[in-house]
């Protein structure tokens, strides 16, 4: 009697333990039973229960004393999500939002300070001094655009156990491939304020080029021992990223110079002053409607509401601003406004997402801290140097021959 009794308990225990390991959601009344259930199956006796199982109760089968259970057979009941933890959950994300969004706003104010400052100083500096004034600004700033440019990389490879120091001559090097980019692009400007002649100049800079080819190469003929090739991969990185400075942060900039020298003030500072408003209104709209991510993986705080917001309103402002910076009777002076504002609005931004993407690949939060909430001056500037090649062929190509 009593073995019959114990099949027919066990069979009834385990139809209880199946629906149980297969449930979803239980109540708290049908919990305890699956638990009383499975605790008799286990091998647990209850105080009331007489009966004495020969193994333990593992989902599906039961495993006899002694052998291990399969994992296989296991069942996990999974309880369904709390309700407070996904109310929680869902009243965070306006939360998490209003404060990016407040710490976005808090960022432009004190962006705003220096960027007023910046202007004032600029205006003043203009109107005592006018274009050799900014001339010797542009200057200043071509010297910082080389020596933050090439300190981040410097930086980074430092942290990771830099060795360019046993290449004495490498500071040397860097300033003096600095000053022969500078001999030549501003050549014209020195023609003007001395007695050397073009090819004069030419000669000076071939010179100059030549003798940093073969410093460099006899410099590294130079090192021996462990780790040299290492060493020279390490010089020659450092090598183009000098050159790209040179290039690409230098070279264009110097367009600023020959657009000032031929055409006047005006047609440098009417595109910064549009370089100015598409950053600034980028901002803006970033900030208030942004939502779209426009390239996450380089500049994740760029969207695309503020890049089609900054357009619109750059486009907007640039006939009556060209009025105010060049002013006069110009045959379709409102059309090559509104070219230039469509250039500094679809392409400038992209010399900011250059500068993004090097700054991330070494780690770098801003290339400087000169200006406060800025950066440095490659931060300031980055869009501006894109704009300054344009701006002169474009004059020199369209606006010349209606003028």
């Amino acid at each position: 009697m009593k073995i019959a009794a114990s099949v027919i308990l066990s069979l009834q225990l385990t139809s209880v333990s199946s629906a149980c390991s297969s449930s979803n959601f239980l109540t708290s009344r049908s919990k305890a039973f699956c638990n009383h259930a499975l605790k008799i199956r286990g091998g647990q006796q209850d105080e009331d229960s007489d009966v004495t199982p020969s193994g333990s109760y593992h989902g599906n089968y039961i495993a006899p004393q002694g052998e291990q259970p399969k994992a296989s057979t296991i069942v996990e009941v999974k309880s369904p999500p709390s309700t407070a933890a996904a109310a929680t959950t869902s009243a965070a994300a306006p939360l998490a939002s209003a404060t990016s969004k407040s710490s976005k706003l808090a960022n432009l104010q004190e962006r705003t300070v220096p960027a007023i400052l910046m202007l004032g100083a600029t205006f003043l500096l203009l109107k005592y001094t006018g274009e050799k004034g900014l001339i010797g600004l542009i200057l200043l700033m071509q010297l910082g655009l080389y020596s933050e440019s090439t300190g981040v990389v410097e930086s980074f490879q430092a942290k990771k156990g830099s060795s360019i120091d046993k290449i004495k001559s490498y500071t040397v090097q860097k300033w003096w491939w600095f000053l022969t980019a500078m001999l030549f692009s501003g050549r014209d400007l020195i023609m003007q304020n001395t007695s050397l002649t073009g090819d004069q100049m030419s000669i000076i800079n071939f010179c100059m080029s030549a003798a940093s080819l073969v410093g460099a190469v006899i410099q590294l003929a130079m090192l021996s021992g462990p780790g040299t090739e290492d060493l020279y991969r390490e010089y020659l990185g450092k090598l183009a990223c000098c050159h790209f400075s040179l290039l690409f942060l230098v070279g264009q900039s110097s367009f600023w110079i020959k657009t000032v020298q031929e055409y006047g003030l005006g047609w440098v500072l009417f595109p910064a002053f549009l370089v100015i408003v598409n950053d600034t209104m980028a901002y803006v709209f970033g900030v208030l409607m942004g939502k779209h991510k426009l390239i996450p993986k380089l500049s994740p705080k760029k969207t695309v509401e503020g890049f089609v917001g900054a357009g619109l309103s750059t486009v907007a402002i640039a006939s009556p601003l060209v009025k105010r910076c060049i002013g006069g009777d110009i045959p379709n002076l409102g059309r090559h406004a509104i070219i230039l504002a469509v250039y500094a609005s679809l392409v400038s931004p992209f010399g900011g997402f250059l500068a993004s993407a090097v700054k991330r690949a070494h780690g770098a939060k801003d290339f400087g801290a000169l200006i406060p909430g800025h950066g440095g001056v490659v931060d300031r500037f980055d869009c501006q140097v894109v704009t300054a090649p344009f701006v002169y062929l474009y004059l020199k190509n369209f606006y010349n021959v209606e003028s």
